[in-house]
């Protein structure tokens, strides 16, 4: 018996040992590194996306994400390419995205839109070269754009542009396949429009958002036809005199149902249009 019981004792080590470790696996990040095309590469940290630039002289890098997220890749850099981050280029300072990148800052020049000059949250390093319009960075013989599209969802917004690439990154204004993120805070719905046509207008063929999967232009069309269709249900809901609840019952958007957060994110994105059409 004092024998079956060291066994048992023993059997249940060894599975709550399994249980602990893979609790802490499933904890751990989900990291990588993708090429895009040509020199251009796109990481990973969970659902949050950068992209980098590799030249003769240096890496171009965009949001650094978190702290975290760039030791590592600062690591993984130096192992794959041996090449210093010679850039760090902001879509914005939402601290999801724009965080960590005191990581680079031995070897970085750091470059926003003039917007970020004032309140940026903690833990964002501060740009020390600003843009009000378009800025180039040209590195190695490799060259990015950054444009400022107009202040929907930040006021301090860039898109980069690379255009040997014909690529863009485009952070959270703009989705591929995906819905728009829950009630559509922080937009002034022309604003929106017009920055997605805006995109729209450098005809892309890789098209790399913040969030999600990479598509090309005609998905922006298609992210941009979602947005003026949510616009035309809700507006019309207004009009016939219904209430939100019962336009989040009734407008289906069943041509979207394949997206990514549809279930989700519906009823939000209505909410969000119908705060949006009526002013509040």
């Amino acid at each position: 018996m004092k024998r079956k019981g060291i066994v048992l004792a023993i059997e249940m080590a060894l599975l709550m040992a399994g249980l602990v470790s893979t609790g802490f696996a499933q904890r751990q990040p989900t990291r990588r590194i993708v090429h895009v095309t040509g020199n251009l590469y796109r990481a990973q940290n969970n659902n949050h996306f950068t992209v980098l630039l590799v030249t003769a002289e240096g890496i171009i890098l965009s949001d650094p994400i978190n702290r975290d997220f760039s030791t590592w890749l600062k690591t993984e850099l130096d192992s794959r390419f041996g090449l210093p981050v010679r850039y760090i280029l902001y879509s914005h300072s939402d601290a999801d995205h724009a965080s960590g990148g005191e990581v680079f800052a031995d070897t970085a020049e750091f470059v926003g839109h003039e917007n970020m000059r004032n309140g940026l949250p903690e833990g964002v390093h501060a740009p020390t070269t600003f843009y009000s319009d378009r800025h180039l960075v040209t590195l190695g013989g490799k060259r990015v754009e950054m444009i400022h599209p107009g202040p929907a969802h930040s006021a301090n917004m860039s898109v980069l542009r690379f255009p040997a690439e014909n690529a863009l990154f485009v952070v959270d204004f703009v989705s591929i396949k995906r819905l728009p993120f829950q009630n559509l805070a922080g937009y002034d719905l022309e604003v929106w429009l017009s920055e997605m046509r805006t995109v729209e207008a450098f005809q892309a063929d890789f098209v790399i958002p913040g969030h999600g999967q990479v598509g090309t232009t005609d998905d922006v069309v298609d992210h941009r036809h979602y947005v003026e269709a949510l616009r035309d249900a809700v507006g019309e809901a207004i009009a016939a005199g219904r209430s939100l609840s019962q336009m989040q019952e009734s407008i289906r958007l069943e041509s979207y149902r394949d997206w990514a957060s549809f279930d989700a994110w519906r009823a939000a994105n209505i909410e969000g249009m119908y705060n949006m059409l009526q002013g509040n």
